[in-house]
């Protein structure tokens, strides 16, 4: 685990070395592939970043795993050298914070936002379009969707933009209504 500011720190130098917008975004998909198999266990029930980071392990040996798991993830050979230098500085652990933090530096670099409907059905892919369309003219931004189903709504949608929730469930407007009757 690393502090919040110390993964920023790090995101930040990495997007730093970035050329374009398209590496910018090549850069983020490699550093999610691979903090996300960084998580995979192995036999013993172990994750793949216990290793990378137990210092009981040479270091060259450590840098070998970690170029095989960049080979795996076909990663840019400068997110290959920033991950290196990470793991030289003892700061591997932190690799999924750091990715975190550059998705959102990324995104924010791009003009994009992340946004999650949440609704008590599967939603049809044109009103999909139009949630995400009218999100797009309210946030003056590119709109990124997700969605995902919650039986419990009732009926109606939740729209999580940044840290805005726009609650339009059915569950809610009864909360609201019971709220005003025993008022």
């Amino acid at each position: 685990m690393m502090p919040g500011s110390l993964a920023r720190r790090y995101a930040r130098a990495l997007i730093g070395l970035a050329e374009s917008p398209a590496q910018r975004d090549k850069f983020a998909k490699d550093l999610e592939a691979f903090a996300e198999l960084t998580k995979a266990k192995d036999t013993a029930g172990a994750p793949l970043l216990a290793a990378l980071v137990n210092e009981r392990f040479p270091q060259a040996e450590r840098k070998k795993l970690l170029d095989a798991v960049l080979r795996r993830v076909n990663a840019d050979a400068m997110v290959g050298k920033f991950l290196a230098y990470v793991l030289e500085r003892g700061r591997l652990s932190g690799v999924v914070e750091i990715a975190r933090a550059y998705r959102r530096m990324a995104d924010e670099a791009a003009g994009r936002i992340d946004a999650e409907l949440v609704s008590a059905a599967a939603l049809p892919p044109d009103a999909i379009a139009k949630m995400k369309s009218a999100l797009e003219r309210a946030t003056g931004k590119s709109v990124v969707t997700s969605t995902r189903v919650d039986p419990d709504l009732i009926g109606g949608v939740v729209a999580r933009v940044g840290s805005y929730v726009v609650d339009g469930s059915v569950r809610q407007a009864l909360a609201q209504m019971k709220a005003r009757l025993r008022a």
